[in-house]
């Protein structure tokens, strides 16, 4: 059940505001019943490009970092992180991905993002339920997704971090809230060199104003690389009184590799 129906979200935020679009259920769920009807018919672009890869399958958790998600080798990891994140604060306690940003997982995520190949979403959101494994908060947990401005969401049709999140939502059990908004338009980050990324997000986004107090969130993008605009959400959440942050990405740039630089993340 969506927070908002029957007065479920009071109960649980009991300061946060109950919107029309909360209490009703969203359009895009109805869309991807439909999606996911149709698959069993006529295979979408999702079923037909999985059919063309010798069997891939996400990373398992020993193949990346658990705090910044870079890979690591045997024995390269340690209980304060791996050689990329040693002795750095972090402001989110965990991180989940599926994959490196390389082939072919860079390539399906270009498709749903470029080629508005949407149905991409709920592939990775649902990979990514598979992968979360148990909260530290017990039943107080909430899903929501990094935030797109109005005009980047209105060129493309649809914010994929979104359809990720409402598919681990739909999956795990687990409430979708639209915590974040975008408050202003930023150049796209990997138009902005790494040094600057930070600034570049800075105070674009806002919180909504919801009572997070006792509450795990589980924040959806679907790529990380400098992880700039992660940051900027999580100091948002955090404001909100969230008390743990666990990051779910469907990539992982490369912090030694060219596509670090390349990746398209917004």
């Amino acid at each position: 059940m969506v927070p908002g129906e029957s007065g479920e979200y009071n109960r649980a935020m009991p300061n946060a505001p109950v919107s029309p679009r909360i209490a009703t259920r969203s359009w895009l769920d109805r869309v991807r019943s439909a999606a996911r009807w149709l698959d069993r018919a006529w295979p979408t672009v999702v079923a037909s490009e999985l059919a063309r890869v010798d069997h891939w399958e996400p990373d398992e958790d020993g193949a990346y970092c658990p705090r910044c998600g870079a890979s690591a080798g045997p024995g390269s990891l340690a209980p304060d992180g791996c050689v990329f994140c040693r002795g750095t604060r972090l402001p989110w306690q965990r991180l989940t991905r599926l994959s490196l940003y390389d082939e072919p997982v860079d390539g399906w995520l270009k498709q749903m993002k470029f080629g508005r190949q949407w149905t991409w979403g709920g592939y990775f959101g649902d990979r990514l339920a598979e992968r979360l494994g148990e909260p530290i908060r017990g039943d107080r947990v909430v899903v929501t997704a990094v935030p797109m401005h109005w005009r980047r969401r209105w060129r493309r049709g649809f914010n994929q971090a979104e359809l990720m999140a409402r598919e681990i939502s739909r999956a795990r059990g687990w409430p979708y809230l639209p915590l974040l908004k975008r408050q202003r338009w930023t150049p796209p980050q990997p138009s902005v060199v790494a040094s600057q990324r930070e600034a570049n997000v800075r105070a674009s986004v806002q919180a909504r104003g919801v009572d997070l107090a006792g509450y795990e969130v589980v924040l959806v993008d679907d790529i990380k690389t400098t992880g700039s605009t992660l940051a900027a959400c999580c100091r948002e959440l955090k404001g909100c009184g969230a008390v743990s942050i666990h990051v779910a990405v469907a990539a992982v740039a490369d912090p030694q590799g060219m596509k670090f630089q390349r990746s398209k993340a917004e």
